[in-house]
């Protein structure tokens, strides 16, 4: 399977953390003393130095900006670079987090949008979604079914999600659970993917008793699950994510993940992650002795984008000529469930 191209979209409206940190002091005026903003500003101010986030990108509602106007920007961007057309595309599948339907498929909808009939279905997995998809149309285009497939997320989910509820004064309790929603930033990406003889290495684990530490409840959520005191939290449709214990929980099994199956990490060019705190990323790499070949251009830049960390950054890292063909590269993410990813191949 080739990468023919990535497109990467992010929206207008950039969010630094002083940005941020304004909002916060404007949704709370009136609600509480001057002393109380400024002491909760500070220490939000001081996590968000700590996880190593800088900016994020929203959509500017006031401008009329849409989601969905920059989704068929990036894949028609992604058409082009890869010199296909929409009517070339055999399979849509749609990956993001982000959605505007339960049913039919999001997919369709962009199929709809390009004037195409082609097949098209949904995949959901928190921030692996991308992966998942890479390994279903890994599958499709080794077995012939597909000549040219286009994977597509839609990661716009901050006010969906969060804002502008996730700006008020919260408890430190509830700001352990609740701090990580506001690193997320919006982003959209599209993937051409192809028949090729490149081939590609997909490895999972999962570890479930960590199913509990990062979740967005729809309503009812409980007759669908153990009961359990971290579920829901902020109410349906709000993140709820103790991004502490979940870094760690993370950190450690991937780590372990990786030492059990490469013995030397020397032949791997470029190692992707799922966007992650700075420091944390830092002391991964280190970790695993593979210094700045773990790429680290997405969190600080552009937040948490959800499932379009992955491909976000293979785009960044090629336009940066850090990529290159036949470069071997290993998607390294882990994601809410939990769940491990190793993927290698070639570029």
């Amino acid at each position: 399977m080739l990468i023919r191209s990535v497109a990467f979209r992010t929206p207008s409206r950039r969010v630094t953390n002083d940005d941020l940190l304004n909002d916060i002091r404007a949704f709370n005026d009136g609600r509480r003393s001057a002393e109380e903003i400024d002491g909760y500003c500070l220490k939000i101010g001081k996590l968000l130095l700590k996880a190593g986030a800088g900016t994020r990108f929203v959509r500017d509602r006031a401008c009329g900006e849409k989601g969905f106007d920059l989704l068929l920007e990036a894949v028609r961007a992604a058409l082009s670079d890869a010199a296909l057309t929409a009517a070339d595309v055999d399979l849509i599948i749609y990956c993001g987090v982000g959605r505007g339907f339960l049913e039919p498929a999001n997919a369709i909808f962009v199929a709809k949008a390009l004037g195409i009939n082609c097949d098209a279905f949904d995949v959901l997995d928190a921030c692996m979604g991308w992966v998942r998809a890479a390994h279903i149309a890994y599958n499709f285009l080794r077995n012939g079914t597909y000549r040219n497939i286009l994977v597509v997320n839609a990661e716009f989910t901050a006010y969906e999600h969060g804002l502008p509820d996730v700006l008020r004064i919260l408890s430190n309790e509830e700001l352990d659970y609740t701090f990580p929603a506001l690193t997320i930033g919006e982003a959209t990406t599209a993937t051409v993917l192809t028949a090729s003889p490149h081939a590609w290495k997909f490895r999972f684990r999962s570890a479930s008793e960590f199913a509990p530490l990062c979740t967005v409840p729809l309503p009812g959520f409980g007759d669908f699950c153990e009961a359990d005191e971290r579920l829901g939290l902020n109410g349906p449709h709000r993140l709820v994510s103790f991004g502490a214990q979940l870094s760690r929980a993370a950190v450690q099994a991937m780590v372990a993940f990786i030492d059990s199956m490469y013995e030397d990490t020397s032949s791997i060019d470029v190692w992707f992650p799922h966007a992650m705190a700075g420091p944390i990323l830092a002391d991964t790499a280190n970790s695993l002795g593979v210094g700045n070949r773990l790429y680290s251009g997405v969190f600080g830049r552009f937040g948490n984008i959800i499932s379009a960390s992955i491909p976000a950054g293979m785009s960044l890292c090629a336009r940066e000529g850090r990529l290159r063909r036949d470069d071997t590269f290993v998607l390294c993410p882990a994601t809410a469930g939990m769940a491990f990813a190793l993927v290698e191949s070639a570029y």
